[in-house]
């Protein structure tokens, strides 16, 4: 009787997988319309608050100009920061450092007023960085591992550089998808531009990390300026996502992951929004 009693005992239900909602964005702002506009973003962001954080994915000026002065980037990061409750994180643009005519008087302004944003707010978790890379971060949240990298496009001021950072890249990536395996159901990935590109020495280390891994990746950057959403891009478990910039007709994107491994990440562009719509129309 204690046998059939004890094997009659409905078997605990697993936990349920809780959604995780980010926001996103990129390419921006790159004139007075679009500060407007991103300031009114980070507002209504806040007011929705169903994001549990945002990261910018660099080149927060525009490329037309090759000598920005650092009062815009402190202008840049106060749009951003000010009034803003929502942790934080940026990744590097080539905009902002190696497409400018002194790419390392670029990169002093970035580090002064970007590196290591997020510290900025109260994070729910531990934030690591990689010590060759201190731009690059990792954390797990909700059973998903997030990852930034120094990935940008444009011009290659310095080819051992550029294939450093790649490899310091690749290296970043598998380290935290396989240290979290585990112990997530995915994983998003944030860049400034695609992982490929110009003389890339990432993709490859990229798809073995991705097919060791193997859950849902996320791979998400700005750059192209164009929305697109490719499967299987490098490997059959890898979302590629190129957003929109930013302007007053579109604003952040939001993602969901969902931990569900048939449709692991969903997309809203808020682009039929009331709330969202084009900042001229709307207080």
């Amino acid at each position: 009787l204690v046998g059939l009693s004890m094997s009659s005992e409905a078997a605990p239900k697993p936990a349920k997988i809780k959604p995780i909602i980010f926001t996103a964005m990129g390419c921006g702002p790159y004139n007075a319309d679009a500060e407007v506009a991103l300031t009114r973003f980070i507002r209504v962001e806040n007011q929705v608050g169903t994001s549990a954080f945002m990261v910018h994915c660099g080149d927060i000026v525009t490329g037309k100009i090759k000598n920005w002065p650092e009062s815009q980037y402190a202008k840049v990061a106060g749009i951003l920061r000010d009034g803003n409750r929502i942790p934080t994180f940026v990744v590097p643009g080539d905009n902002e450092w190696n497409d400018l005519d002194d790419p390392a008087r670029g990169w002093r302004f970035w580090t002064k007023h970007f590196l290591k944003f997020d510290e900025q707010w109260k994070f729910p978790e531990p934030v690591k960085r990689q010590p060759e890379r201190t731009e690059n971060f990792a954390f797990v949240n909700n059973h998903v591992v997030f990852i930034g990298i120094n990935k940008v496009g444009g011009r290659i001021h310095d080819k051992d550089e550029w294939n450093a950072r790649h490899a310091d890249n690749a290296r970043w990536i598998d380290a935290n998808l396989q240290a979290s395996k585990t112990r997530v159901h995915s994983a998003v990935i944030f860049a400034q531009a695609t992982a490929a590109g110009r003389q890339t020495t990432m993709v490859a280390p990229f798809k073995q990390a991705a097919e060791r891994f193997g859950k849902p990746i996320l791979y998400l950057h700005a750059d192209g300026h164009k929305w697109f959403v490719i499967e299987k891009e490098w490997a059959t478990n890898i979302t590629h996502v190129q957003m929109d910039l930013i302007s007053s007709n579109f604003p952040p994107l939001q993602v969901t992951v969902t931990g569900d491994p048939k449709t692991p990440f969903k997309f809203d562009r808020r682009q039929n929004s009331p709330v969202w719509g084009t900042v001229k129309k709307l207080p």
